[in-house]
């Protein structure tokens, strides 16, 4: 441990500071036009061989045990970065470090031209500032204390804090200042692009039929690549002659979809003209967030040292476990657009430590648990607390659309076919905040339906109303950073009755040092981050709902096993296919329990299955027999009401429940039915004009009623659509299979499938449970 830390605790401190900057020197033989040189690259023709670490400390620091430490630093001022919650990246950080010139002494006393000269020429700054350029040097600022026997340990004895020089330059009263950055803005994230654009384009013109492009010697590119030339994008299947002028790419196919491990996306031909840009598209496909963002970081200029790889992997496996980026980058973005995407629409915080001398990330979720607390009078000076409400970041409602189908398509939002909304209604009556207040995340290409609806999950809950916590800390009592949650336990936790309550939970989001004449001290902010989930929470839902995730939807993705409630309050649920499940538990930790309360009238439903088509029939003069060309189709299975995947869940229908808002069950759980095979008639005259067509199955009963197969084609006789289900059990009835008809019909639709759970039912009887082919 170093001596920092084992003082740190120490009740009588002395602070002191000494900020070291790193600069190129020419060591040895050092000339300029053939006359001695003054030892750095702007005054030697000689190319820089090493560097030097100058060192300044504060004009009333003690008597430190080196030399060549000068006394002339007045003042440090320091804004460091801050959380900018719901933004994505943070404010970057800076320093300004002001310095009293003095006479005397030399920069490079040991360079041919002082040792012949001497050193008392000119002012220390003046002759540095005329031999160095400071733009992107190291500086750090190095925070000491004198140790409790009054020794002083320059070497291990500092915290330090690192900055990337951005100016130095004279200033009034004989002063100079050193301006410094974090080491996040040394990536020009405001001045570069990602993808990184490179200069692609066809050779010659092509129709929308060709599968091999004459394109430029200049990219290299590769098999299994995609480009987009225009709105076309085109996966490259095979090249040939790459580099040089006679460079072509191959495509299997064109028009088709572009497909890796999923379908990125759709697209259409075209015809190309000769120079039209080839665009090399960077591919997402099934990409964890910390691959894409260390992606984005590395290619914009961030430092690979930077980067705690591993410290992401943890991060994202716990808050995103089962999100993957499946996309197209079709253009370049500004690299604060692109990074600030990914982060945003994943609910990430990125930040630079100037300490750890780290990027760091933290995932947003009100699951989140405090890692400990912060009491007034100690960890927070008595009476040094403000609380402001943070009305711009308030929200009762978030919505985003996203499924982008063409990629290359026009961003307008007719090219986007879904969406999705989280509210919180019980924050907008009249009593409360008295109206809705939305946020509208613009249209992306990056999210799937889990990933948009956790986004608007975690927004509302996270944002539903926030405060911003500001307060003094001293330096022996500051043992949290950024990024940390904690509890604060402070004179303004005042309850209903107007005496001091538990704890407000919030996020720090800021730590900025105060560099006094006595010493320093902290100013920190922070969020509020107010517990709307925790274990044995209970979530109600009502309205129409369809292919719910209960883990994402409608409890944020706990990262821990959670007992948790849901009440579905008057609910029509439904499936948009008979594949997805009407309701799924999704992915909840391993040992987590579900309980499930059905009131007032709630019906969980899922699609019928459609009807099978009906066949036609063609005679054969040959063999003077019939046939049948196409065949019937089979009737579809019936939808998922309920699927447990494998979280035990309790599950009330009526009677008593565990619930003190909602003390009585009633409602009902309802398996769909299937569709019906369809039918062949052989009818009709052997050698007359045609053949006869079968009628179609019927449609499933189901939240969705299956429709009725389409009837067969006939020349001769008529034949008949099969009847559509019925929302209502008054055709084929709930929890049925599809009729085996010419062709077979679809299995009866699922009330619940277990999955390896242990599911419970609570007031259950034929009346409000058709379980169908369910497992339980």
């Amino acid at each position: 441990m170093s001596t920092f830390e084992q003082t740190r605790k120490e009740f009588q401190q002395e602070h002191f500071s000494i900020i070291e900057v790193d600069l190129p020197v020419v060591n040895g033989v050092c000339t300029i036009s053939g006359q001695p040189g003054y030892g750095t690259p702007l005054s030697c023709d000689q190319p820089s061989n090493g560097t030097k670490t100058y060192k300044f400390t504060t004009i009333n620091a003690p008597l430190l045990p080196e030399s060549d430490i000068f006394r002339c630093v007045k003042s440090i001022s320091e804004t460091p970065t801050k959380l900018m919650s719901g933004r994505g990246l943070a404010s970057r950080g800076t320093v300004s470090i002001t310095f009293v010139d003095f006479d005397g002494q030399d920069p490079n006393p040991l360079s041919p031209a002082v040792l012949n000269e001497g050193k008392a020429l000119g002012t220390y700054f003046g002759k540095m500032n005329a031999r160095q350029i400071f733009e992107n040097k190291n500086i750090r600022i190095n925070n000491y204390r004198v140790q409790s026997d009054g020794t002083i340990d320059l070497v291990n004895g500092a915290e330090s804090r690192h900055y990337i020089a951005e100016s130095f330059g004279s200033s009034k009263a004989g002063t100079w200042i050193l301006k410094g950055k974090d080491e996040l803005s040394k990536a020009n994230i405001d001045e570069s692009q990602w993808p990184i654009p490179l200069e692609g384009f066809l050779r010659s013109d092509v129709d929308d039929s060709v599968l091999t492009f004459p394109v430029d010697g200049n990219i290299l590119y590769n098999v299994g690549d995609t480009i987009r030339i225009g709105d076309e994008l085109i996966k490259i299947s095979s090249v040939s002659n790459i580099g040089t002028s006679s460079a072509t790419v191959t495509t299997a196919n064109r028009g088709v979809d572009i497909v890796y491990t999923n379908t990125l996306s759709k697209t259409e031909k075209d015809e190309h003209d000769a120079g039209d840009e080839v665009y090399l598209c960077e591919v997402s496909d099934n990409e964890r967030i910390d691959d894409l963002l260390e992606t984005i970081c590395l290619d914009i200029g961030i430092d690979a040292a930077r980067i705690p790889k591993a410290d992401w992997a943890i991060e994202i496996d716990e808050w995103h476990p089962t999100t993957r980026v499946n996309t197209i980058w079709i253009e370049s973005l500004d690299s604060l657009d692109a990074l600030e995407r990914v982060l945003n629409e994943y609910m990430i915080d990125m930040w630079y430590d100037p300490v750890d001398r780290e990027v760091k990330i933290s995932a947003i979720s009100v699951w989140k648990e405090s890692t400990g607390a912060l009491n007034e009078g100690n960890q927070i000076d008595f009476n040094s607390v403000s609380r402001k409400e943070m009305e711009q970041l308030r929200v009762t409602r978030a919505a985003i659309v996203y499924d982008k189908r063409f990629l290359a398509s026009a961003d307008s939002i007719e090219n986007y076919k879904k969406a999705s909304l989280f509210k919180r209604t019980e924050l907008e009556v009249e009593a409360l905040f008295g109206k809705p207040k939305l946020k509208r995340f613009e249209n992306t290409f990056l999210l799937d339906k889990d990933s948009a609806d956790l986004l608007v999950n975690r927004t509302v809950n996270r944002y539903s109303n926030p405060f911003e916590f500001s307060f003094m800390t001293q330096e022996r009592k500051l043992d949290f950073k950024v990024g940390d949650v904690k509890d604060l336990r402070t004179s303004l936790n005042v309850g209903f009755n107007g005496l001091q309550s538990s704890i407000d939970r919030a996020q720090i989001t800021s730590i900025k040092p105060m560099y006094k004449s006595y010493g320093r001290e902290y100013k920190v902010t922070a969020l509020s981050y107010e517990p709307v989930f925790s274990d044995n929470s209970e979530v109600v839902i009502n309205g129409n709902v369809s292919d719910v995730n209960l883990f994402i939807q409608f409890s944020g993705a706990p990262s821990k096993p959670v007992n948790i409630t849901f009440v579905f309050d008057g609910v029509n649920s439904g499936s948009s296919t008979s594949i997805i499940p009407s309701i799924k538990a999704g992915a909840f930790p391993v040992g987590s329990k579900i309980i499930i309360i059905l009131a007032n009238g709630a019906s969980l439903q899922a699609r019928g299955g459609y009807g099978g088509s009906g066949g036609s029939n063609e005679f054969d003069r040959e063999t003077s027999t019939w046939f049948s060309f196409p065949p019937p189709g089979n009737g579809e299975d019936g939808g998922i009401v309920y699927d447990a995947q494998g979280i035990d869940t309790d599950i009330y229908f009526s009677g008593a429940t565990p619930s003190a808002l909602f003390p009585n069950a009633d409602g009902s759980i309802k398996a769909p039915s299937g569709g019906g095979g369809g039918f062949i008639d052989i009818i009709g005259t052997p050698y007359g004009s045609g053949g006869s067509g079968g009628n179609g199955g019927n449609g499933g009963d189901g939240s969705i009623p299956g429709n009725g197969g389409i009837a067969g084609t006939s020349n001769e006789v008529s034949a008949s659509n099969g009847l559509n289900g019925t929302i209502d059990g008054s055709g084929s009835g709930f929890g049925f299979a599809g009729a085996n008809n010419n062709a077979n019909g679809g299995d009866a639709g699922a009330g619940i499938l277990d999955n390896g759970a242990t599911v419970n039912l609570f007031g259950n009887n034929a009346t409000n449970y058709v379980n169908g082919r369910g497992d339980h």
